[in-house]
């Protein structure tokens, strides 16, 4: 997959990192956290790492492994660079998730905020093929993706606001605003929760559930939704 408009955003990933942080702190870490359970002494490999802020989070849980990778090699600069200044043991790689080959088989697959970047189906099936190989037998995915219920033209809990069609379908492109100094924005694609559940049951995965997002306000819709899958 191509990622120059991601190459972009490396550059300003500091003022996105403290944009998003209170966010990520009050939603959605805790959130993760509690859906994928304990990580003590597991493998983790983490599909769309960026700079390596959930690759970091899962070795300080007690993950004994964790291998980041990312199509954007100055994302993955980025992420080297923060273990260099405080070295946690994370591996990172640049590869395309799309076209991932079997890495080894960890125990846990995790994939933060990258499957809405598939532009067809076959590219989210792709993805989640890639996730499904690297996993091993029992193992588990867990996967934050784009909300397809989030009301366009509104700024969203996280400052993003989304400009999409009033009826879009799978595979639709839309793009997002990131409320950066000059604002930054990026393409991602509109899919539903049951392509989601298509794609990864498509490539063998099981018990395929949506976990709850916890610290929002009664009434009001996540980013992203949580999804967890097995491996049978």
């Amino acid at each position: 997959m191509s990622t120059p408009q991601y190459d972009r955003i490396a550059a300003r990933n500091g003022e996105i990192d403290r944009l998003l942080r209170a966010y990520r702190e009050d939603v959605e870490i805790p959130s993760v956290l509690r859906a994928l359970g304990p990580v003590d002494g597991a493998s983790v490999l983490d599909l769309g790492c960026g700079a390596g802020p959930f690759t970091r989070l899962l070795r300080r849980e007690g993950a004994a492994d964790v291998l980041g990778v990312d199509a954007s090699a100055p994302m993955v600069e980025l992420a080297r660079r923060a273990e260099q200044e405080e070295p946690l043991g994370v591996r990172y790689a640049v590869r395309d998730i799309a076209d991932l080959p079997v890495l080894g088989a960890f125990d846990v697959v995790t994939a933060f905020a990258v499957l809405h970047y598939a532009d067809t189906f076959d590219t989210l099936t792709r993805m989640c093929h890639a996730a499904h190989t690297n996993l091993a037998p029992g193992g588990r995915l867990l996967a934050l993706v784009g909300n397809p219920r989030l009301e366009p033209g509104v700024t969203q809990p996280n400052g993003f606001v989304l400009h999409r069609p009033d009826a879009p379908r799978d595979g639709d492109p839309y793009t997002v605003s990131l409320p950066t100094t000059p604002p930054s924005t990026l393409t991602v694609h509109y899919w539903t929760c049951a392509a989601y559940e298509k794609a990864l049951t498509d490539c063998g995965f099981t018990d395929v559930t949506w976990a709850p997002v916890y610290g929002l306000p009664t009434g009001t819709e996540p980013v992203n939704l949580i999804v967890t899958a097995r491996h049978r």
